[in-house]
């Protein structure tokens, strides 16, 4: 499964972005087993769901230094909070 999208479907991936769009601290992630991951949630995402009624272990974010070898056997998420496709999407005037 692999994942395209904004802070909607973003598991971590603004973590390792010079960007003010984070979620890796409280009170996001509260309902999620492993607190707060990066999820612009309290809990699951839709692609966290999605991977799970497909019986899929939770898909991991590509800007993670140890998603490699095994671990993206099931797919990679790409979600990242304030992208866009315009050019001036996420950027702070």
């Amino acid at each position: 499964m692999f994942v395209f999208g904004t802070s909607v479907v973003d598991d971590g991936n603004s973590n390792n972005v010079s960007t003010l769009g984070k979620a890796n601290y409280k009170p996001y992630g509260v309902d999620f087993p492993l607190g707060p991951t990066g999820r612009f949630s309290n809990g699951k995402t839709v692609a966290d769901c999605i991977g799970s009624l497909l019986h899929l272990p939770l898909i991991p974010p590509f800007a993670d230094p140890q998603t490699k070898g095994e671990l993206i056997l099931h797919g990679v998420n790409f979600g990242s909070a304030g992208s866009g496709i315009l050019d001036d999407t996420g950027v702070i005037y």
